[in-house]
């Protein structure tokens, strides 16, 4: 009748072994995949999350109702008709698609615009109060700037923290 053979000792040891070394596995490939996308992550969030986020979408226009021209498009830098346009920027990016927007929003930043001659010479140092914590935006007073190349740039305070200051923005003003 059949005689049932044992497995050898060594068999046995090279299987438990392969087991646990799936399992050791199983857990490490998650753990690597995500210290890799960690790599991948701004360097802002990973140093300290009590920073704030660099303004976004630094955007130029002749005024409060023309159109705007972003900073840093592949058509070229942004050219401007009047001595008086308005400087805008992204703050924080819009709460997700179906939430609404806080009947009372927390306090307002205080946003510092820069703008320097294309020679690095400071032509104007502006600070003004977000009314929304969205976006901000400045109207460069008449006569500050008159024809030439300038370079603008803009950052975010909220109490004693500050974001990092964005891009320098070249554009250049050219009245008819």
């Amino acid at each position: 009748m059949g005689t049932r053979t044992q497995p050898r000792r060594g068999t046995r040891r090279t299987t438990v072994a392969l087991v646990a070394a799936c399992a050791v596995g199983a857990v490490a490939a998650p753990l690597a995949f995500a210290a890799a996308s960690a790599e991948r992550a701004p360097a802002t969030a990973a140093a300290d999350d009590r920073l704030l986020r660099t303004p976004e979408a630094p955007r130029i226009s002749n005024d409060s109702y023309s159109g705007f021209q972003f900073c840093g498009d592949p058509a070229g830098n942004p050219v401007v008709t009047t001595g008086s346009p308005t400087l805008a920027a992204t703050l924080e990016s819009v709460a997700p698609p179906g939430t609404v927007e806080p009947a009372r929003p927390g306090p307002r930043r205080k946003v510092t615009f820069e703008i320097d001659t294309a020679a690095g010479k400071p032509a104007l140092h502006r600070q003004v109060t977000s009314d929304t914590s969205h976006d901000a935006a400045l109207q460069v007073p008449a006569g500050t700037l008159s024809d030439g190349s300038y370079r603008w740039r803009v950052r975010v305070k909220d109490g004693g923290t500050a974001s990092a200051w964005t891009a320098w923005c070249d554009f250049t003003v050219e009245r008819a």
